[in-house]
């Protein structure tokens, strides 16, 4: 049987999962029930897009990255820096794009569509990190290859960021209690709970908001940070909450329904 060997990002993903998982037992920011259930549909969408992801990486990524290193094509390459500087540079670009692709896919309605997948949850916590459907994640695949190109990021930069942003992401889902004191100076430079809960209201002015996944700095430098108090937030989306709407065969063919083809449905929850 061939060997199985996780790299250093799915390492430290393990990790951060039981940490978390830990603190989210011990100092819950919301009590709910079904946690294990709720848990175990979550991961099963970790599952199928790790597989959409592989071989992606085995396609796609490898021959990028590959023609990237022997073109030397794309902005980075133009200049001849230290590797910590790359590294950083390829950094802030790459999640300023991923800020970006985040955006768009709240504001094309076919993209909402299936991003709206992840914005179903009603019952936050790290799970709802690998809740996103296989669709958007092959879709993101692919508009990734051009911005590697563009950007021309070499794939240890990628290793290097991706380990932040895992870091980060699940951290930001997380169901953790955190005094709002010690999560205002965190959210001054990396995005925090209580800012990202925020992004997962199932109002429309707030779901459209905080769209950063590390460095808060893109949405107060583009104008879409927003702030409230996380007592007053309903997560999920203001249709799909019935329980018929949480279950994996309906969050699968979710994209292929008539409804819920815009950002949201309807806005009359902020009369």
């Amino acid at each position: 049987m061939p060997e199985f060997r996780p790299n250093p990002e799915q390492l430290v993903a393990i990790a951060l999962f039981v940490a978390i998982g830990l603190f989210e037992i011990l100092f819950p920011f919301r009590e709910y029930f079904g946690r294990i259930k709720h848990f175990g549909k979550n991961v099963v969408f970790a599952l199928i897009n790790s597989v959409v992801t592989g071989l992606a990486a085995m396609g796609m990524n490898i021959w990028v990255f590959v023609w990237i290193e022997e073109n030397r094509v794309g902005l980075l390459n133009l200049f001849e820096v230290p590797f910590w500087v790359m590294a950083l540079l390829a950094s802030l670009l790459f999640d300023m794009w991923i800020y970006w692709w985040h955006r768009i896919n709240h504001a094309i309605p076919f993209l909402w569509r299936f991003h709206q997948v992840h914005h179903n949850d009603t019952e936050m916590d790290m799970s709802t990190a690998l809740r996103f459907h296989p669709g958007e994640i092959f879709l993101s695949s692919v508009v990734n290859v051009f911005a590697f190109a563009v950007l021309g990021i070499a794939i240890e930069y990628i290793v290097i960021y991706k380990l932040v942003f895992t870091i980060n992401v699940l951290f930001h889902h997380s169901n953790v209690a955190i005094p709002e004191r010690w999560d205002r100076w965190f959210r001054y430079i990396l995005v925090s709970p209580n800012m990202h809960r925020v992004h997962h209201s199932n109002r429309s002015r707030e779901t459209n908001s905080n769209y950063s996944s590390v460095l808060t700095i893109w949405d107060r430098l583009f104008g879409s940070y927003f702030e409230k108090a996380p007592s007053e937030i309903t997560f999920g989306l203001e249709y799909d909450r019935s329980k018929d709407c949480q279950t994996l065969p309906y969050l699968l063919k979710r994209p292929f329904a008539s409804k819920g083809d815009s950002r949201m449905d309807s806005d009359s929850e902020e009369g």
